[in-house]
């Protein structure tokens, strides 16, 4: 497991970023800042960095919101290579939402039926980088299957979130865009389902069998 400060109260922190870059960590606390008090927002810091320094954010449940936010910041220190008729989707960060009794105190990450979300959120923010690649809308990444985990998701598909705003998925500052793909755990079948008919078919199933955006390693499989 990658080395974590035990979670701190914060709304932002500071960090210098490579080459001249916009500093994304600062861009993404203030825009926390905007939309949530600092007392709901829990930031755990990445000991040790690979490519990029990978925090989440992680807001906690309140009022109508029914659901833990899990919130990459790292991904976008750095653009990715995208094609150039995409150069506005270079910066990127990764949302993932679980459920309102997901145990995200620190001492709960020693299981890994806890902390998965946490490992699949580090390692989708260094992947394009890691890999040379870009993320972008339906694309699909494996899970890490080296650990023993309570749950048969084989992937995630990147899609835009269907619970949070539009005004909170996009970012517009005058040094950088960041847009926030939804992070969905899907199921091997489901992966196949999509690579061969693609993703707006895949999403129909999901419609279909009332699939929510918030993970529930219970959840059916569409494709079986």
């Amino acid at each position: 497991m990658p080395h974590l400060h035990k979670a701190l109260f914060v709304s932002s922190h500071i960090m210098t970023a490579p080459n001249n870059i916009p500093n994304s960590v600062e861009i993404i606390g203030e825009h926390l800042d905007n939309f949530f008090d600092s007392e709901e927002i829990l930031v755990l810091h990445e000991k040790e960095s690979e490519i990029v320094h990978s925090d989440i954010f992680i807001i906690k449940p309140a009022g109508d919101r029914n659901y833990n936010l899990l919130l990459t910041c790292g991904l976008s220190a750095l653009p990715m290579k995208v094609p150039e008729d995409l150069d506005y989707l270079k910066f990127v960060e990764i949302t993932m939402l679980l459920p309102i009794d997901w145990r995200l105190n620190y001492d709960d990450f020693a299981d890994e039926n806890n902390y998965w979300p946490i490992r699949a959120l580090i390692q989708l923010s260094k992947y394009p980088h890691l890999n040379d690649t870009w993320f972008g809308y339906g694309h699909t990444i494996p899970l890490d299957d080296t650990h023993k985990v309570n749950h048969n998701f084989d992937s995630i598909i990147l899609l835009e979130s269907i619970t949070l705003s539009d005004d909170f998925t996009y970012i517009e500052t005058d040094k950088k865009e960041i847009y926030f793909y939804s992070a969905i755990p899907i199921y091997k079948e489901e992966l196949e389902y999509k690579l061969e008919h693609g993703t707006d078919k895949l999403l129909a199933l999901f419609q279909q069998y009332d699939i929510d955006e918030i993970v529930d390693i219970n959840r059916k499989n569409v494709c079986i």
